[in-house]
């Protein structure tokens, strides 16, 4: 009993806490986060009857007050209140925000009094009497209506979709950037708050009162059902399964061809490590296809660890390519899709982009990843068959199931597009609607059955024709690609493979160490009848003429009567050389010219060099010396003393201290002048002391410093967060120049002109990732 209740506490402990909490918002429908912020808004410990005065009695009400107990984010009591969970009677996480004071205590004095300051508050000296002013003016719908009356559109808009939300805005895919002029403006007057000082890239919360104020504005809420399934048509489950099927071979066939390309043509990397949009297209043409599909087939390739990086970090197919290649196309299309399936972030994004990224980049985001789920789960629920004639039309519900993850519809034009095209490149999709593989994408033993089903066994032989082609209807399986790849050419891939032979490619495997016998042996056990004559000539005349040509590295050749270089190859000094008979004259030598003829002179010969014109080589010896400096005394320079007077002055600085005063002559010594100050501080290095200058004048990390340190000297570039005069915080990339004091100077590529910082209000420094251009 008592390791029950322990086990129970425990569970309910799990259940209350903030990451349980957050994870089942996200995934809460429009209906329940409109119930659930009802909820929050009238308090802990209301009854239905009461949520039902503010938000219709309907059934849409019931349901989602089922799935919220379901959830554990509501638990009735016997009295017929509704409890909270705990994390959403404290936290901002289901429809309203923090009260502003507790937003604002992390924050410094500056800020707080820059948002007193903008919205025309009275200035006060103490943080608190500035945090009790913005409280007060907050509480006040009518100042909070009047300040959104001249605030601009796009800042209205946005503020009200936040409100109407979860009161958090988390710049995403789509939605405005935290330095956009809307969200500036929200900022700036505390409609929307940073959770600390230093956080300028979001997410930021709205407070409470702000939220309240902006609904009372607002029309009141409403119960929003779930949208209707939009207009589709039924196809033929047997149609759309072909389709898919052949969707599924060539996006594995297509993996195939781009790995024998990497073969012969290893793929080059970018300096950040990606692949260039020249390198892409090259590809394509070559595989006869667009860029969109290459970096489908690449990423996909690389997710499955089918592409690897060799030593001139170039990609080529790792060692687990072999193993992919000869495994059956139903094993190698689930390994290609379940690698498609986990990718955090969409491949094909090059086709809503004008000027896209290289392919292969590490990307974090896991937006697509989650998009594609939620995209294929809700298809999934229609009826088998139902088919969208425009992917667009499924945003809506899309939005509507995911409203914490989805802004809108029409926020998610691009990503459907990107991503209903790659599910219809990879099969899951087909004529607009789920396929059998699309269904079971989620389960690799159900997507293996399936796959299996659907995709033709490999093929094991190969038709060979008189015009020198072999032919593969469908998909060759591992060993028999392999075994035409080593003779012949391929020439396309489609329903049907080709490959062609020729006098070049059957030499090629001849180089490999094959002879005609085994090629024509190799060719007999894979074909469907007997080899065409022309094919088998061919086999043959290249083995006759292979070899014929022989081809030695030789450095340099040796020349001279037959009997003096029969001398030479016996003589053991010179074993070295390696010398080896060409002709009855000519003698080869491992070694280059020079270290030849250095050796044949040590053994007692007397050789000459030829030039390639058959005339000797005259060899002159070059002096090698500095050339002459003329250098001219400076006036100030006293006469050279008299080799007597050399002690007298030894003895005179050895009895001087360590530092001379600075500015004239040392004390008694009339041969050695001393610089002026001036001239003294252009010759020291002014970076010598820097770290410890910074150190004293800024909070930055050891690292922090040296990096500073080293952008003054260097020119470079470094991105600061700065905090201006006002509290705000701001990243800049800039270009130090110089240090003064208190001051660093700058070119900061924000403004685009020279600028001053102060030290102490610089909060961290940072590489940039590439190079900016100054003007």
């Amino acid at each position: 009993m008592a390791a029950g209740s322990h086990s129970l506490s425990r569970l309910a402990a799990v259940l209350d806490s903030p990451g349980a909490v957050e994870s089942a918002l996200q995934r809460l429908d429009a209906g329940c986060h409109e119930v659930l912020r009802a909820l929050c808004t009238l308090g802990d410990g209301c009854t239905r009857e009461v949520i039902a005065q503010v938000l219709g009695d309907d059934p849409e009400l019931d349901r989602a007050l089922r799935v919220l107990e379901e959830r554990v984010l509501i638990r009735p009591d016997p009295q017929g209140a509704i409890r909270l969970a705990a994390p959403l009677r404290l936290a901002p996480t289901a429809g309203l925000g923090r009260p502003v004071a507790k937003l604002l205590h992390p924050h410094v004095k500056n800020t707080v009094q820059g948002i007193a300051e903008t919205l025309g508050l009275a200035p006060s000296r103490r943080k608190a009497d500035a945090i009790l002013l913005i409280e007060e003016f907050m509480h006040d719908p009518a100042k909070v209506s009047a300040e959104f009356a001249a605030a601009p559109r796009p800042a209205v808009e946005l503020a009200m979709e936040v409100a109407r939300d979860d009161s958090v805005f988390r710049p995403s895919f789509g939605s405005p950037l935290p330095r956009s002029p809307e969200v500036r403006w929200l900022l700036n007057r505390g409609f929307l708050i940073s959770p600390n000082q230093y956080t300028s890239s979001g997410p930021f919360e709205m407070p409470r009162e702000i939220g309240l104020a902006l609904r009372e504005s607002a029309d009141q809420p409403v119960l929003r059902p779930e949208p209707r399934m939009p207009p589709t048509t039924l196809v033929d489950s047997i149609e759309i399964d072909k389709a898919a099927s052949l969707a599924a071979i060539g996006f594995v066939d297509g993996v195939a061809r781009l790995l024998e390309h990497c073969v012969a043509n290893p793929l080059a990397q970018l300096q950040n490590g990606g692949v260039g949009l020249r390198v892409l297209k090259q590809v394509a043409k070559a595989l006869r296809t667009d860029q969109h599909e290459v970096r489908l087939w690449l990423e996909t390739a690389a997710a499955a660890e089918l592409l690897s990086i060799d030593g001139a970090r170039c990609f080529v197919p790792s060692n687990r390519a072999d193993t992919w290649q000869q495994a059956t196309p139903a094993q190698r299309y689930v390994q290609l899709v379940r690698a498609w399936w986990k990718q955090p972030a969409a491949a094909m994004f090059s086709k809503v982009m004008d000027k896209p990224d290289p392919a292969l980049l590490p990307r974090q985001n896991v937006f697509d990843r989650l998009f594609r789920i939620d995209l294929l789960a809700e298809l999934r629920r229609w009826e088998i068959g139902s088919a969208l004639s425009e992917p667009n039309l499924i945003g809506e519900r899309l939005t509507w199931k995911r409203p914490v993850s989805y802004c809108c519809a029409d926020c998610l034009v691009d990503p459907i597009q990107v991503n209903w095209a790659e599910a219809e490149a990879v099969g899951a999709i087909a004529h607009g609607a789920l396929s059998a593989l699309g269904r079971c994408v989620d389960d690799e033993e159900a997507l293996l059955s399936t796959a299996t089903q659907l995709l033709p066994r490999a093929q094991e032989t190969v038709l060979l024709q008189a015009d020198l082609t072999a032919v593969v209807a469908g998909t060759p399986s591992g060993q028999l690609a392999a075994t035409l790849n080593l003779m012949a050419d391929p020439e396309g891939r489609d329903t049907a493979s080709i490959w062609r032979f020729s006098p070049e490619s059957v030499r090629r495997a001849m180089d490999q160490g094959h002879t005609a016998e085994d090629l024509l042996d190799k060719l007999t056990a894979i074909a469907h009848a007997s080899l065409p004559q022309p094919l088998e000539y061919l086999i043959k005349d290249v083995g006759r003429r292979f070899g014929q040509l022989q081809v030695r590295n030789v450095r340099c050749c040796v020349l001279g009567e037959e009997a003096l270089l029969l001398e030479l190859s016996r003589n053991r000094s010179l074993r070295e050389l390696s010398l080896h008979t060409l002709a009855p004259t000519v003698l080869a030598s491992s070694k280059p010219v020079k270290e030849t003829l250095a050796a044949l002179r040590k053994a007692g010969y007397a050789p000459v060099q030829q030039k390639t014109d058959g005339s000797v080589a005259v060899e002159r010896t070059v002096v090698d010396r500095p050339p002459l400096v003329m250098e001219q005394s400076p006036y100030w320079i006293a006469p050279e003393p008299l080799e007597a007077g050399f002690r007298e002055l030894a003895e005179r600085l050895l009895a001087q201290p360590d530092k001379a005063p600075s500015g004239g002559a040392l004390p008694g010594n009339p041969w050695i002048q001393i610089l002026p100050p001036s001239s003294l501080d252009e010759m020291t290095d002014p970076f010598d002391d820097l770290v410890p200058f910074l150190a004293e004048r800024t909070a930055l990390t050891a690292p922090e410093l040296e990096l500073l340190a080293e952008a003054l000297e260097a020119g470079t570039d470094v991105e600061i967060d700065y905090r201006d005069q006002n509290g705000r915080s701001t990243s800049r990339v800039i270009t130090p120049d110089d240090v003064d004091k208190g001051y660093l100077y700058a070119f900061c590529h924000l403004r685009n002109d020279d600028r001053e910082f102060r030290l102490d209000r610089i909060r961290s420094v940072s590489p940039v990732t590439r190079r900016r251009g100054r003007r």
